[in-house]
């Protein structure tokens, strides 16, 4: 079986995920812009899987969670690193919540709500690509003790570069998951034809989760949003990063090409690339699995052998 095919543990019991709200410093271009005072802090939500917390249902008086701790004979023999997942434009941290839950069997894994989405601020103006990777460059310090892996989906992965390039110290590995924008699609016609037939793609559930993100957030913020991650440019941005980067994208994705990825990862000093047969753009979501086993794949081939992606030397995270 292929490294990147690594599965992950059958039945492994997961804990529950803990919400936590973490004061971060409103990036200073943000508070130029919006004449905001030196002080001006976001709050970002997020979920966290971690079995050293007692979930919030869970209270001194109550009996444990039935999952109990995972059987020593499925816990990796060594220790993986904390994963941040980042989600997409205009939603929030539920569209990371069934490939959190797969790789919580074996770690801490966190899922934040960017800043202007779910139940984090919405800030105003809004904030630019820069900006929120900013925001979570200065959110992890507050709530990972070791180097964590970012795993972006669809816009997180523009959000998570920024991060990984202005915090590399907190960044042990990237995971890109389908993600945006191709250069030859930066235009709002090409991107929409596109996003209609990405649309045929999803659950019904992803749709509804979708929706309810949307109004949460506010479709002109959304549209805001994406009008600044048009104007981004993530194959720069790679380049900056030193950490090992893993690449994917699901071959039932109408919106990233192959030619997009196969650049992008020609542009990272240290990364490979992987295709999902058979995956959607929603992958974290919609095919939880399969993303779950390659990720877990990725993380174990470098942790273990001390060497980075495609033979090249990284630092062993944690």
């Amino acid at each position: 079986m292929s490294p990147l095919l690594t599965p992950s543990p059958p039945g492994s019991p997961t804990p529950q995920p803990a919400t936590r709200q973490v004061e971060v410093p409103a990036p200073p271009s943000w508070r130029v812009r919006a004449g905001a005072p030196m002080d001006a802090g976001w709050t970002i939500t997020s979920l966290c899987w971690d079995r050293s917390v007692v979930p919030a249902t869970q209270g001194p008086n109550r009996p444990p969670t039935p999952a109990g701790p995972v059987p020593a004979d499925l816990v990796p023999t060594h220790r993986r690193p904390p994963i941040v997942l980042v989600h997409g434009l205009g939603v929030a941290a539920g569209l990371c919540v069934p490939v959190a839950g797969r790789l919580a069997a074996t770690g801490t894994v966190l899922a934040p709500d960017l800043p202007g989405c779910g139940r984090s601020s919405k800030p105003d103006p809004v904030p630019g690509v820069a900006e929120l990777g900013t925001a979570v460059a200065s959110w992890l310090p507050a709530v990972v003790t070791a180097p964590a892996v970012l795993v972006g989906v669809s816009l997180g992965c523009q959000v998570v570069l920024e991060t990984a390039a202005q915090a590399p110290d907190w960044v042990s590995a990237v995971v890109l998951a389908s993600p945006t924008v191709d250069p030859g699609r930066r235009a709002w016609r090409s991107q929409l034809w596109r996003w209609q037939a990405e649309q045929t793609t999803q659950s019904v559930r992803l749709k509804r989760i979708q929706l309810t993100d949307y109004r949460r957030a506010g479709v002109g913020r959304v549209l805001r949003t994406f009008s600044a991650a048009l104007a981004d440019r993530p194959e720069d941005k790679i380049r900056r990063v030193g950490a090992p980067v893993l690449v994917c994208r699901g071959t039932r994705d109408p919106l990233v090409s192959d030619q997009w990825v196969a650049d992008l990862r020609r542009q990272a000093p240290d990364a490979r690339l992987c295709r999902l047969p058979g995956v959607v753009h929603a992958m974290s979501h919609d095919n939880p699995a399969e993303f779950a086993r390659v990720i877990h794949g990725f993380l174990d081939e470098f942790t273990t052998t001390g060497g980075g992606v495609d033979g090249a030397r990284a630092r062993v995270p944690g």
